[in-house]
């Protein structure tokens, strides 16, 4: 489903270029939930910036579905790839009503039946037709990010790109929008490649995950690996130990 390659970019910068991800070798499978864990900087939300087009001038390949995506246009790329960013309420428009909110890629796409698609959305992340005369302002953060998983379902594409979805709530709500997504991803037979600093998030709803550090992935552990501590490299066993210590 992802396929990617020897990916490498090098950050412009001024008078110099830094590299932030060097020779990455991912591959998702149809269906699957892939993780991508490492500490701030480590270059994990810079492959789904890559993925998602916000990033240009990296080197290597990266295909979907069996297509390389310098192949694709964004209109075309955002059919089969939608991304859920880690602050709701910077992702939402704040002068949008949610009804707006949500109807705008539909209007962009010309799709029919505009007002079902909404209303599948919402009750999908489990909100109702109250909300939409709404503006985010008014909502909570777990209701944010909820519209913001809507929006990203509404066109139905294959792909769901979740950058940090959780980590900027509070803690009895990330477990509530884990499980939405846990259920999304069930019901709608959806392909995730999330990042999350947090282990204990990854090992929640992740198959498989690649452990970064400094722009590179020093290991590939699978859940019940990363569950029993079955890892090999000691930037991995650091945080398993990091983790631990604050439960």
């Amino acid at each position: 489903m992802i396929a990617i390659e020897s990916l490498s970019f090098d950050m412009p910068g001024a008078g110099k270029s830094k590299r932030i991800l060097n020779d990455i070798n991912i591959h998702v499978g149809r269906g699957e939930c892939f993780g991508l864990v490492g500490e701030s900087g480590s270059g994990k939300t810079s492959i789904l910036k890559c993925l998602a087009g916000q990033f240009k001038g990296w080197e290597g390949g990266i295909a979907v579905q069996g297509k390389s995506i310098a192949d694709t246009s964004l209109k075309e790329r955002s059919n089969t790839m939608q991304m859920v960013f880690q602050d709701p309420y910077g992702a939402l428009h704040p002068r949008h009503t949610i009804r707006k909110i949500l109807n705008e890629p539909l209007a962009i796409k010309g799709l029919p039946d505009k007002a079902e698609r909404i209303h599948k959305a919402l009750k999908d992340v489990g909100l109702d037709e109250s909300f939409l005369p709404r503006y985010p302002h008014q909502l909570s953060g777990g209701q944010r990010q909820r519209v913001a998983i809507a929006r990203a379902i509404i066109l139905d594409p294959d792909i769901i790109l979740l950058d940090e979805p959780t980590s900027a709530l509070d803690v009895s709500v990330q477990a509530e929008i884990l499980n939405l997504l846990a259920s999304l991803h069930h019901r709608r037979q959806l392909t995730y490649l999330m990042v999350s600093h947090d282990l204990g998030v990854i090992a929640h709803l992740c198959e498989r995950v690649a452990v970064m550090k400094a722009g590179e992935v020093v290991e590939v552990v699978a859940r019940e690996d990363l569950i029993e501590g079955n890892v090999t490299h000691n930037y991995t066993q650091s945080l398993l130990q990091h983790a631990f210590s604050r439960e």
